[in-house]
Parts: structure tokens; sequence; C-alpha cells
């Protein structure tokens, strides 16, 4: 069975590339909220603030820099984050679907059922017909496309 979510361990130079400018803007988020001590960082770094949020944003701006003079270095960061951050990818996506089935699809079609509603109309058909085909429209004049609404 084919996964909604793959790893992807030899990238391209373009992906490299683009990753590079997703994670000047992505370690400067983290690299800012650690500085002002916001989100994940709200715990306080007491003293060890400068030292994080220099290094978070110090790998953003080396991997922009990367993207520009030499994409490949960039892999090692891709492809460690991609393993890093796969769990969580795999179980979301499985989790988003079942949720869909259950929460949405699955009540939908339980009413359907209970209000004998048959788009198909697999129900009535007889045994006997020779075929299910059913008679198109008619055709419409073509001055009705000029009034859609």
């Amino acid at each position: 069975m084919a996964s909604m979510v793959e790893l992807n361990f030899n990238p391209s130079d373009r992906t490299l590339r683009q990753f590079g400018w997703i994670a000047l803007g992505g370690f400067g988020l983290l690299a800012a909220l650690a500085w002002f001590e916001l989100g994940m960082f709200s715990f306080g770094l007491g003293n060890a603030r400068p030292a994080v949020a220099g290094a978070l944003g110090a790998v953003g701006v080396l991997s922009a820099l990367l993207s520009l003079v030499y994409p490949k270095a960039n892999r090692i960061l891709f492809v460690s984050l991609s393993v890093v951050t796969f769990p969580i990818g795999f179980v979301l996506s499985y989790v988003i679907m079942g949720l869909l089935f259950f929460g949405m699809f699955a009540p939908i079609a339980i009413a359907f059922r209970v209000l004998g509603r048959d788009a198909l109309r697999r129900r009535g058909a007889t045994s006997k017909a020779t075929s299910h085909w059913e008679k198109a429209r008619p055709a419409r004049p073509k001055s009705d496309y000029f009034k859609q609404y």
C-alpha cells in the first residue's frame, strides 16, 4: 500500500534551494520566538536565550546562503528534518483521514440509508430490464447558455 507521506532521501537541487529559503523563514521565526521567549520557549531560557536565538538564526541564514551557492549542502539538514518529522506526518495524515471518514462520510451515508435516498436508482430496477439506460434530457437552446443565472 502506498503511503500518503513519503520520505525523499535524494532531493533535487531545486527542492534543496526552496528548502533553504523556507528554512530561513522557519528558523528565523524560531529564533524570534526564542529571543522573545514566546510559544514553545515561554518557559524561559534564562542566560541561554541569546545563544539559542543566535544558533537558530544562524542555521536559517546558513541554509539560505547555501541554497544560493551550493544547494546540495542543505541535503543533510533537509533529510534529518524529514526523518524527524516523518512520524508526525504519518500519524496525522491517517488521523485526519479517519476523522474525515468516520466524522463526515459515515454519518452522511447512514443518514442517506435511513432516509431511503438512492441517487443511483439501484433499488427500483427490475431484473427483467434489458438495460438501465435513461433517456437524456432534451437539448436546450443555445441562448440559454448566455443566461446562466
